[in-house]
């Protein structure tokens, strides 16, 4: 009986002691509202990150200061979720079984998976079939809560779609400017530029302002072809905001003042613009939404009670 008693005894001790380690272990990282955060449920999220990273860190200290480091990040990100959620459950956000299954749909149809397939590839990341369903609802909450603030003040405009274009598209191509300009040299010769450059403003066609103003006899009517590596620096620079039939303000060059016009824009082994817009605008918008996104989380951050213990 006095056996019996020990046994039970040490059995309730160890019990006891490994609810204290299990309360050390998962204890709250952060209070988001009336909502907490957990360490073992930082841990999972952080999961993915663990497996990538950790295996290169030896040294005892910097696999710690990276665990560190990984779980700081990863706490901000469910911490701009929790607020998301919490903001859509206020305002009454539902999702259907419906909405749900052709999300799933779409994705299975994109990766070309079948519905075995799909749930192997499920298994493996060790989410059951229903347990990513419930995952897909809050992740289109969340986009029904985006849209729902911010989308509908998002414009792309055909510049920025052109700016893009011609930063990302054709870097690296065979880029020709066709120019034509008014070069201005001897006394006077910058308030001549902007006597010119006012004329412009007023509709006068530019090649009449230049045989008016033009020091270089036929500059108005054009200059030839040119490689942007051909132009000077600060040529260049200007230029290369221009669109076909715009011109400069007055530039500097050298002893003289120009203005120039960007009568064409040829390229060689480009994509044209038409085959990528949608695609450019797509980038765009998404960078537009990102950024309104971060400033609305923000915003959340400030009203709501947000504490983290990590």
């Amino acid at each position: 009986m006095k056996k019996l008693f020990f046994l039970g005894l040490a059995f309730l001790l160890f019990f006891l002691s490994s609810l204290a380690q299990a309360v050390v272990v998962d204890r709250i990282v952060a209070v988001v509202n009336d909502e907490v955060i957990t360490l073992s449920e930082l841990d999972e999220a952080a999961a993915p990150l663990y497996r990538k990273y950790l295996p290169r860190a030896k040294d005892p200290v910097e696999r710690e200061n990276l665990i560190r480091q990984i779980r700081r990040r990863v706490l901000q990100q469910m911490i701009d979720e929790k607020l998301l959620a919490q903001e859509a459950k206020r305002l009454e956000i539902k999702v259907s079984d419906q909405e749900i299954d052709s999300f799933i749909q779409r994705l299975k149809e994109q990766n070309h998976l079948s519905d075995e397939k799909f749930r192997e590839f499920l298994a493996a990341q060790g989410l059951s079939y229903e347990d990513y369903r419930k995952q897909v609802a809050e992740q289109i909450k969340r986009i029904k809560l985006i849209q729902g603030h911010i989308r509908e003040r998002i414009v792309v405009t055909p510049e920025e779609i052109k700016d893009y274009y011609r930063k990302h598209y054709l870097k690296g191509n065979n880029t020709v400017y066709e120019l034509a300009a008014i070069i201005i040299t001897g006394p006077e010769a910058e308030q001549k530029a902007k006597a010119a450059y006012e004329e412009l403003k007023k509709g006068v066609p530019f090649k009449e302002v230049a045989a008016k103003y033009s020091s270089l006899k036929g500059s108005g009517e054009g200059l030839g072809r040119f490689k942007p590596e051909e132009l000077a620096p600060q040529v260049r620079e200007v230029v290369a905001k221009l669109q076909p039939g715009q011109y400069s303000k007055p530039v500097k060059v050298g002893e003289s003042w120009q203005i120039f016009k960007l009568v064409a824009l040829k390229t060689e082994g480009a994509v044209p613009l038409a085959e990528v817009r949608p695609e450019i605008e797509n980038k765009l918008r998404q960078e537009k939404i990102d950024q309104l996104l971060q400033k609305w989380l923000k915003e959340l951050k400030q009203k709501a009670y947000i504490r983290v213990l990590l």
